[in-house]
């Protein structure tokens, strides 16, 4: 791992310098400044999300919403990569930046899962039952993401979004906003 003081970096040395597919190195000084960039694409897209909601288009306003559920993800992992380490540049992993699963999944670990669930009206066990078939709850997840977004064909009928409850999706919506102030 390279070790430099923070003005030994040029951001014509960060921009050129080759990455690799597991991991990036960032010095120590630009961490929180990619931190607060999250923070704020955080609350656009949270904005966005509550006029699409507004609208009732609940299923294109979640799209939005775990979009800001990443960055959070994003955000909380940029802080533990710099809790980590004392070096500078300070390595984060790759997936940080790649990863829709693993970014909202950390952001979870930060996140009061109570708020997960934005559709708590199914017969059915998610875990075991097919959503596509069955009507079971919906929870916030990158799966989800792609099942609100996407037209998709299940084998014998076109698909496209998952049930939703509007309180339970501004309710998630006013948790993240909440939540990103105490990071």
């Amino acid at each position: 791992m390279l070790e430099h003081a923070d003005d030994d970096w040029n951001e014509e040395e960060i921009m050129t310098r080759p990455r690799t597919t597991a991991s990036r190195m960032i010095p120590r000084k630009l961490i929180q400044q990619g931190i607060d960039l999250s923070k704020s694409n955080v609350t656009d897209f949270l904005c966005d999300s509550k006029l699409i909601i507004a609208e009732g288009r609940l299923n294109h306003a979640y799209v939005l919403v775990e979009f800001a559920i990443e960055e959070v993800g994003k955000i909380v992992m940029l802080k533990e990569a710099l809790g980590l380490s004392t070096n500078d540049p300070v390595e984060v992993i790759e997936k940080v930046f790649t990863s829709h699963k693993e970014k909202a999944n950390k952001a979870w670990t930060f996140l009061d899962p109570k708020y997960r669930t934005i559709y708590d009206e199914g017969v059915f066990d998610e875990g075991i039952f097919d959503p596509d078939i069955f009507q079971t709850n919906t929870t916030a997840s990158h799966e989800t993401r792609l099942q609100a977004a996407f037209v998709d064909f299940n084998g014998t009928q076109w698909l496209l979004g998952r049930d939703i409850k509007k309180n339970l999706l501004e309710d998630l919506v006013t948790h993240i906003e909440d939540s990103v102030k105490k990071i």
